[in-house]
């Protein structure tokens, strides 16, 4: 079974740049913030979203953008759909993959393809863009961040409905609630908000085409 809740231990980062990217459909309210970070452990970059001006949820793991170029080296110059990126991410919110396509093309790493609608093609030069903000000088930060007071790393907890097959045996007949580690975005369902799932589901279909 796939791993679905990432390690959200705080990790020290150097933070290179902090801004707001727009959504990838334009019937999305608000953008998202977002953050570009360097490892402090080894040279790679890493991109966070961090806040969301519209609703839904998202996972606020740091994902390394060789991850998402090994992901998108299978498609070359070809158009890819946005749900493509879900394997660079552990958290399995509907909302990660577009809204990691909107800080890519917030970046210039990406683009909106010419040719086949709601899909992406890679621009820019990756390497240079690597060499770039690596050499850059930033504040070291923890992400996600420490909690005040934390003695260890951050954990809240959600409650979400669960199968019952999945509960521990106890002395009732009520269904339980199972309590999972939170900050995945994936203990919830979606809320709907038709703009970030149609996303989604459009690059899916035009992918099909």
């Amino acid at each position: 079974m796939p791993k679905t809740c990432p390690d959200l231990t705080p990790k020290p980062y150097r933070l290179l740049k902090t801004d707001l990217a727009a959504k990838l459909s334009a019937r999305s309210q608000g953008g998202i913030t977002y953050l570009l970070l360097a490892s402090e452990d080894d040279p790679a970059l890493y991109l966070a979203v961090t806040a969301n001006e519209g609703g839904g949820l998202w996972s606020k793991e740091a994902v390394g953008l060789d991850a998402i170029e090994e992901i998108l080296s299978h498609y070359a110059d070809q158009p890819f759909p946005t749900k493509t990126l879900r394997g660079a991410l552990v958290g399995r919110s509907s909302n990660n993959p577009p809204f990691l396509c909107a800080v890519l093309k917030d970046l210039g790493l990406i683009a909106k393809s010419p040719d086949k609608a709601h899909q992406h093609v890679t621009v820019g030069d990756w390497q240079a863009f690597r060499q770039e903000w690596l050499a850059a000088p930033g504040e070291t930060i923890f992400y996600p961040p420490v909690e005040e007071g934390a003695t260890d790393a951050p954990v809240t907890t959600v409650v979400s409905e669960t199968a019952d097959d999945d509960l521990p045996a106890k002395p009732s007949k009520a269904k339980r609630k199972k309590v999972v580690v939170a900050d995945t975005e994936e203990a919830a369902p979606e809320e709907d908000h038709p703009s970030e799932i149609d996303e989604v589901s459009d690059a899916a279909t035009a992918h099909a085409d």
